[in-house]
């Protein structure tokens, strides 16, 4: 059986490992943007395992840094600057992760817990590539040998279990039915003024007059402007949830004109909504996009999306393209834009 122990791990594996597991943490974080619906909690668990990876290797990791820490020199001072902010970024993506499994959301405020992790961690990702330039290791043969897989396997347990006990917390600390599968939770109030009022990245709220504004519909060599009262022809509701990626969601009923009415009859293809602000997503055209002016029989907001903003069944937030006043129909494939809107 003593075949069978780990020997413990040293520094320079520590670093290796690190070195692999927080960018892994980085892009299974990106998944968790891009899927709204569907088979996320896989990619949710595997988040948090890789996540408390970091926890684990910590023991391993201050021995490294106690000892950068002691080395003289300038290029050191510059190297340990690096270091500290990078561990101060990797804590404060760790605990606000966990905190918004447990529930803590912030929905009210400026920046929600989810927002506070996620920018922790994509600046932890950036000093990790510089920290990683500036004291390179070249991994050695026995880096892939038994001893080391069984070492890594036994850490990795170690995660899961201690994803298992922040997963089983949180299921006792929130209300069952209120986290989707996505992580994100309920808003406390169903009611539409307790919707955050959110846009992406520094998109802000543009001042757009209901009686001059025109909604430009070009498919082919034809194109057509329709006002708001020749939209307000139509009644078409859906029933859909608001998934943010900002951490929470809402379910609403939203009223207006289905896209689908506004093109040729049987159209396919994709269409490219933009917004007044600039900000454009690329969909697969169907019967279940939703041109809103209406919220749970009440006006659009100009903070929630008037006069009219793009209702995405099933995908995240930031598909639902507020202050709507261009869409380009084509055949073009819906996955040529970047996954997450740049500008």
């Amino acid at each position: 059986m003593q075949g069978f122990v780990p020997t413990p791990m040293n520094g320079r594996l520590a670093n290796l490992a690190l070195l692999f597991v927080v960018p892994l943490a980085a892009v299974t974080g990106f998944m968790m943007f891009l899927l709204g619906s569907g088979p996320v909690w896989p990619v949710a668990i595997l988040h948090g395992v890789v996540a408390l990876l970091v926890v684990v290797l910590v023991p391993w990791k201050s021995t490294v840094v106690r000892r950068g820490l002691r080395r003289p020199g300038q290029t050191r001072q510059r190297g340990r600057a690096v270091s500290l902010l990078l561990g101060l970024c990797v804590v404060l993506a760790l605990l606000t992760g966990v905190a918004h499994v447990l529930g803590v959301l912030f929905a009210d405020s400026r920046v929600t817990t989810m927002q506070l992790h996620v920018g922790a961690g994509i600046v932890a990702v950036v000093l990790t590539v510089a920290h990683a330039l500036q004291r390179r290791i070249r991994a050695r043969r026995g880096d892939l040998s038994r001893r080391s897989f069984v070492r890594l396997v036994g850490l990795t347990a170690v995660a899961l279990v201690l994803e298992a006990g922040v997963q089983a917390t949180g299921a006792l600390t929130a209300r069952r039915g209120i986290r989707r599968s996505t992580g994100s939770f309920q808003l406390a109030s169903s009611s539409v003024a307790a919707i955050p009022a959110t846009s992406w990245l520094f998109d802000q709220v543009p001042e757009l007059d209901p009686a001059s504004w025109r909604l430009t519909v070009t498919t082919g060599a034809t194109s057509r402007d329709w006002s708001l009262v020749e939209l307000g022809r139509w009644h078409d509701r859906q029933v859909a949830v608001l998934d943010c990626t900002g951490g929470w969601w809402t379910e609403q009923e939203w009223s207006g004109v289905r896209l689908s009415r506004l093109l040729p009859p049987g159209a396919g293809g994709t269409v490219e909504v933009t917004s007044a602000t600039g900000y454009t997503r690329r969909l697969p055209l169907t019967d279940h996009l939703l041109l809103a002016t209406a919220i749970d029989g009440a006006s659009l907001s100009g903070a929630h999306g008037a006069p009219v903003r793009l209702v995405v069944p099933g995908r995240r937030g930031y598909h639902w393209v507020k202050w709507v006043v261009r869409i380009s129909h084509d055949d073009r494939p819906w996955w040529v834009e970047p996954p997450l809107p740049l500008q």
